[in-house]
């Protein structure tokens, strides 16, 4: 069953599209319904390997707005969100924003960054979920898939296939987010 999704998504995800899920009515637009924002799920916390090699927890980001990607090298899609990404995070210097660019694949952190330098990116650092357990948490359905958490750690937009981070849209919903004071 679960191979059909993942056939289904990188179908999908190969001609260009996405599919935006919020984490709740109204969410990924910013809403300010205080029933709405307390219903929101929180992020788990997802243990990555960093450019190093060394395991670390997501949660050290509370109280910054965070992007997390799921992407892999044979996914086309995946290289175009990279891009957008990494763009997206060089938007925002200085600013409580982080994107986390964590490769699926089960190949090492110096393959991912080999991989990423191949795309010429200035601001993206390599993540990796080696084990695939934060695939499994999360239950992802393909690749590329996005979750946008904001400052108190709630996840406030999913996003499964490419998505264009670089439009004014999303620039307007990460200001948005990045106003909030956590708590």
């Amino acid at each position: 069953m679960k191979g059909r999704f993942l056939k289904a998504a990188l179908a999908v995800a190969s001609l260009g599209l996405s599919y935006m899920v919020p984490a709740a009515p109204g969410s990924a637009q910013g809403n300010t319904d205080d029933t709405a924002v307390a219903s929101l799920p929180s992020m788990p916390d997802l243990i990555l390997t960093d450019g190093s090699g060394l395991p670390f927890h997501i949660s050290r980001y509370k109280g910054f707005v965070i992007v997390v990607e799921f992407w892999s090298t044979t996914c086309g899609p995946c290289f175009r969100d990279l891009d957008y990404l990494d763009h997206l995070q060089g938007d925002f210097p200085g600013k409580p924003l982080i994107v986390f660019a964590v490769n699926e694949d089960p190949i090492t952190i110096k393959a991912v960054k080999a991989a990423m330098s191949r795309q010429k990116l200035s601001y993206l650092k390599p993540f990796s979920d080696p084990d695939g357990n934060a695939e499994q948490i999360l239950n992802l359905r393909g690749l590329p898939t996005s979750f946008v958490v904001d400052r108190m750690g709630r996840v406030v937009m999913q996003v499964e296939g490419q998505q264009n981070w670089n439009g004014s849209a999303s620039e307007k919903r990460i200001n948005f987010l990045l106003q909030q004071n956590p708590q």
